[in-house]
């Protein structure tokens, strides 16, 4: 296994900002005074803006996806730390594939991994993208990459599939 490579991404625009998308609702029932003290315990101050949608979220989990497994070859495994998934969302295929992991908290599970194969491991945490203004996040993805070699860098490996989004290279804040 080789030593990991890791970078942070912040994520500062969205990329349809101006066109009109189909939006997800999720209603709470407000109909007696205690179901809105329940929703005031979801109420945050975050200044963090919300880029996308729980589609587009997921739109973007695959094109890096797709994006990896380009660059880095077909056997490439991913383990891609998100927080919550959506209800009544069918996910894109390359999500599905056998080569993808989802889940929460999946550091120790890549690390394994990556010494368990010789081929590239991968892990993306992409647990604190704004999805609603009930998200904390903050729009930062980190990366680690193993056995993937030195060149290219792993920012280098995903800002194509991210550019659409303007990232930011940040101090990587990531090993747990």
């Amino acid at each position: 296994m080789t030593s990991a490579q890791t970078c942070s991404l912040l994520l500062l625009s969205n990329p349809d900002k101006s066109r009109a998308i189909p939006c997800e609702v999720c209603n709470l029932p407000l109909l007696e005074p205690q179901d809105y003290v329940r929703r005031a315990v979801y109420e945050h101050a975050n200044t963090a803006p919300v880029l996308v949608n729980n589609q587009q979220y997921y739109a973007l989990l695959a094109a890096l996806a797709q994006q990896l497994w380009l660059d880095s070859g077909a056997q490439t495994r991913l383990f891609i730390q998100v927080r919550m998934p959506s209800i009544d969302l069918a996910l894109p295929a390359s999500l599905l594939d056998a080569r993808v992991t989802m889940g929460t908290h999946l550091w120790n599970e890549a690390l394994f991994w990556a010494g368990q194969v010789q081929t590239p491991v991968l892990w993306i945490s992409a647990d604190r993208i704004r999805r609603d203004l009930w998200d904390d996040g903050d729009n930062l993805i980190s990366f680690a990459s193993w056995n993937t070699g030195s060149e290219p860098a792993i920012a280098e490996r995903v800002l194509p599939a991210l550019a659409r989004f303007t990232p930011q290279i940040v101090a990587s804040e990531l090993l747990p």
